[in-house]
């Protein structure tokens, strides 16, 4: 055993332990063992590299149903079907009332999904209750398939959005547990290429099934969703379990065993990162005992549940939802060439903003990313919405307004989207992370259902008529989001959970953060030495 270590396997979790000896615990963790200093060349082998992207692969259910209902909701065959000839417009375009059935009402389940996923994954484990995710979401897809009105096609939706919201609310902690703290924010950020990536699928699906007559248009689309939950589930089970999570359970021999499997360094750097999170679990169980959800809003609580809820909320009504969720209706609406091929491009510059996240995230910083992000994307919304004053007969103006919110794509997915999974993952308080990621899922949803409600109302013929002009009340929102973001978002890049939770009990302002971290490892280094001479 390393020196200064304790062998916390031998310490009864239920056994009460005094303040003073939980603080000695605390002080005495060594940090340097999940850090910056990490051999990071060494920690990485096959087997981890497959595991983060296993579970990142969680997040193709929700990438997949979010694009191909929108390419699947301007198929004539398909609105045929479930509506009929739009009597406002006279083609076969769903009224504002359909669109919020078919895009906001389903968000309800991912609702129940996100906040059902806490008490599961704390009995269950993140492995197989993602696993269940997928085995519940088959009925909802399958229901889609084969419904025969609107209404079964909604329920499909929403069941199935039960399994996709639980399985987002509990993949980001296995990521980011399973990872040395350094490449937490790649780790956590991937899985967005992954959301993407299925959501060009289903486009590029759609637009290939688009000129087909009949039925087969959209059931194929359907057909490939039912298949992707179905070939997830062997992967899934197969690789191993959080041992992070397996520590909190008292399980400490498949803890060591699973931690090994993911780590490519020594036995020896095994054991001391086992070391840690025994000890770090140990204090934690003490001083967080039977955690509650409701604890998320106490004091001391309450900036950090803000933080991290607020933020993954928050891009929801950055006006993504037009060139997303709406973005086959919406090039529709403003008569831009063929509407399927430019939703499939719309997509790969998502793509190429995901592939572009884990690499910015983790190198230039949580904080200049993030606001330098919503910087571009505010321009972006006011630049699109003035010109929608000149699109009507214009199509070089729409042209222009389609190619902005491309680029909206691309810088959205490289900044905003992939900091909403990281943020959370990093400043909930340790010992109510699953409460705290259950939470940010669920009023993640909620603020969907509000937007994707709002925006039919906002630019349909039949409502308020906006069209493009609607990028204009997003960029008045992406305002007040800059300045949100500069007084409550943290720079967390490479610190431990421990420093993070230092620095909060601390109340160092979010803007300070990246000096005081300087004098907190100096600090840190100081008791290590003091220690060693003791």
């Amino acid at each position: 055993m390393a020196k200064g270590t304790i062998d916390t396997a031998s310490v009864d979790f239920e056994e009460k332990l005094d303040e003073k000896a939980v603080e000695d615990v605390a002080n005495r963790l060594d940090i340097s063992v999940l850090s910056n200093e990490a051999p990071l060349g060494r920690a990485i082998n096959p087997l981890l590299v497959f595991a983060l992207a296993v579970f990142g692969a969680s997040t193709l259910l929700f990438g997949f149903d979010n694009n191909v209902v929108s390419p699947i909701a301007a198929l004539e065959p398909f609105v045929k079907k479930y509506q009929g000839i739009n009597e406002v417009t006279g083609t076969y375009v769903f009224t504002a009332r359909n669109q919020n059935l078919i895009f906001s009402v389903p968000l309800v389940g991912t609702i129940i999904g996100a906040w059902a996923a806490s008490p599961i994954q704390l009995k269950y484990g993140r492995k197989w209750s993602v696993t269940g995710c997928y085995v519940f979401s088959i009925g909802g897809v399958f229901l889609q398939l084969f419904a025969t009105n609107l209404g079964m096609f909604v329920a499909g939706r929403i069941w199935n959005g039960v399994g996709y919201g639980c399985a987002m609310a509990i993949s980001p902690l296995y990521l980011s547990e399973v990872v040395p703290a350094s490449m937490r924010g790649r780790a956590v950020s991937s899985q967005n290429i992954f959301t993407i990536f299925s959501g060009v699928i289903a486009t590029i699906i759609v637009n290939a099934t688009s000129t087909i007559e009949g039925r087969k248009s959209y059931m194929i689309p359907l057909a490939v969703q039912c298949a992707i939950p179905i070939i997830l589930i062997p992967f899934t089970i197969w690789i191993p379990e959080s041992p992070v999570w397996l520590v909190a359970q008292g399980r400490f021999e498949q803890a060591r065993a699973n931690l090994r499997k993911l780590r490519g360094f020594s036995d020896e750097e095994v054991d001391q990162e086992l070391e840690l999170i025994k000890r770090s679990e140990l204090a934690e169980r003490e001083v967080g005992k039977d955690a509650k959800f409701w604890e998320l809003f106490n004091r001391q609580n309450l900036k950090r549940t803000l933080t991290a809820s607020s933020f993954f909320s928050m891009n929801q009504v950055s006006g993504v939802i037009l060139s997303t969720t709406y973005a086959t209706i919406f090039l529709q609406q403003i008569g831009v060439g063929n509407p399927f091929r430019l939703t499939v491009a719309a997509s790969c510059c998502q793509l190429a903003g995901a592939l572009l996240a884990p690499f910015v995230v983790d190198s230039a910083g949580r904080r200049p990313v993030a606001l330098i992000g919503m910087t571009l994307l505010m321009a972006i919304d006011f630049a699109a919405g003035g010109l929608a004053f000149g699109a009507k007969n214009n199509s070089s103006i729409g042209l222009a307004i389609a190619i902005l919110s491309f680029l909206f794509n691309a810088v959205w997915t490289a900044s905003f989207y992939a900091l909403s999974m990281v943020i959370p993952a990093e400043v909930a308080n340790v010992r109510l992370r699953n409460h705290t990621m259950s939470y940010t899922v669920g009023w993640c949803q909620i603020t969907a259902v509000i937007s994707t409600f709002a925006v039919p109302q906002m630019t349909s013929a039949g409502a308020g008529n906006l069209g493009p002009k609607a990028y204009l009340v997003f960029g008045g929102c992406m305002v007040g989001i800059i300045i949100f973001t500069f007084f409550m978002i943290p720079e967390t890049k490479g610190l431990t959970f421990l420093q993070i939770d230092e620095l909060y009990e601390r109340g160092v302002p979010a803007w300070r953060w990246n000096s005081e971290r300087i004098n907190l490892k100096k600090v840190e280094k100081e008791d290590r030495i003091r220690e060693e001479k003791t």
